[in-house]
């Protein structure tokens, strides 16, 4: 099955084309294109999936895609559909849907125990057990954040890039001062985290967690941080499909 794979998140939206495991023809939207923007990604779909965290840009984003793809069948993820693993959450309707698809492709991908940890504008961590499924997990703030809120909250500190890994003892000016901070900083929150979230994991399968990432976010942590994760860069997408695939939408 080709299917035409939408990301809708806080920042931008995501598409490609998912076929088995294959995703390719990866783009960007900052908002809804034409539809010749669309079928570019993929011209003839077998069907559409689509996972959304921001309610308000749902409207256009229907409207775009009926213009581009109108006689193929969408399915828009939801709560209440299967995931191919157990769900045992307190709140699932509260829950954002791309981190039940970085939990489904997760565990499919990994096995269980697992705990993805996906880098976008905020940080994500969900756990999936073997017998329990998702779990639920922990939120964090962004990498961007930690640059953005310090710059927008004080009067002095400038507008620094979040880039550029400092390996040095002690900075010497305000600009990798932040760097410095943040590097240090969210490294040790991700692993404070991580190590929290181990401890839901029975103690006999602990040895055996599974820790990956994903998100925009995950190359530059990842090589600036210093955080031995397994990069998986295109997990949600995969999720998305691989939900997709068990929900097949009605033609």
């Amino acid at each position: 099955m080709r299917l035409f794979v939408l990301d809708i998140g806080n920042s931008r939206a995501t598409a490609a084309l998912v076929a088995g495991k294959t995703v390719r023809r990866i783009s960007h939207f900052p908002s809804p294109p034409g539809p010749g923007a669309l079928r570019a990604v993929v011209p003839d779909p077998d069907a559409v999936a689509v996972c959304s965290v921001a309610p308000a840009k749902n409207a256009a984003w229907q409207r775009a895609l009926s213009r581009a793809f109108p006689r193929v069948p969408r399915r828009w993820l939801s709560h209440d559909l299967d995931f191919g693993i157990p769900v045992t959450l307190s709140a699932p309707a509260q829950t954002g849907l791309d981190r039940y698809a970085d939990a489904v492709a997760a565990a499919e991908t990994c096995g269980t125990p697992c705990i993805a940890c996906d880098f976008g504008t905020a940080t994500t961590f969900n756990l999936v057990l073997p017998r329990k499924g998702f779990v639920g997990g922990a939120i964090a703030p962004g990498f961007g954040m930690w640059f953005e809120a310090l710059h927008a909250g004080t009067a002095q500190i400038p507008a620094v890039p979040p880039s550029g890994a400092l390996r040095i003892p002690c900075a010497g000016n305000t600009a990798d001062a932040l760097r410095l901070g943040s590097r240090w900083g969210f490294r040790g929150m991700v692993a404070e985290i991580l190590y929290q979230l181990s401890q839901a994991v029975p103690q006999k399968d602990r040895p055996r967690i599974a820790y990956c990432a994903t998100g925009g976010w995950a190359p530059r942590v990842l090589k600036d941080c210093g955080l031995e994760l397994v990069h998986l860069p295109h997990l949600t997408l995969r999720g998305i499909a691989r939900i997709c695939t068990l929900n097949p939408p009605s033609p």
